[in-house]
């Protein structure tokens, strides 16, 4: 061996500790690689578990406010007597309006055939008295 080799020579147990070193820095790294990942895991999960809770509020919120609203709403069964109850008065009210209608009718047809003679009549008199009033007159 020469001199050069010499220096550049590692004894095999330096080499071995050098590469014990080396992987048991590799497995260090690895180690805080997977614990960072657990971290960050757990974290994840802490997030999930604010927004879960926060969207369950909500949910809670809203069906409180749609069991309010509900509340003022009629039933089916209360709603279809109301509409039995309502078209029955509908019925009546336009049976008295179509009975008053037709003796409205009636009644205006013979108020117009009053009328009609009435006015009849009168054309006639003034038609006779102006040929009474004509007739008196030289030709």
């Amino acid at each position: 061996m020469n001199s050069n080799d010499q220096c550049n020579s590692v004894s095999l147990k330096e080499h071995l500790l050098a590469m014990l070193a080396a992987e048991h820095e590799r497995i260090e790294q690895q180690r805080a690689f997977v614990e960072l990942r657990f971290a960050l895991a757990e974290r994840a999960l802490e997030l999930d578990h604010i927004e879960v809770l926060r969207r369950l509020d909500l949910l809670n919120h809203a069906h409180e406010q749609a069991r309010q609203k509900e509340a003022t709403f009629v039933g089916r069964e209360v709603y279809e007597s109301q509409e039995k109850e309502h078209n029955k008065w509908r019925d009546e009210v336009n049976s008295a309006l179509s009975a008053r209608q037709g003796r409205s009718s009636v009644t205006s047809g013979v108020a117009g055939a009053v009328g009609g003679l009435a006015l009849s009549a009168l054309f006639g008199l003034i038609m006779y008295f102006t040929k009474v009033v004509l007739s008196g007159f030289p030709k």
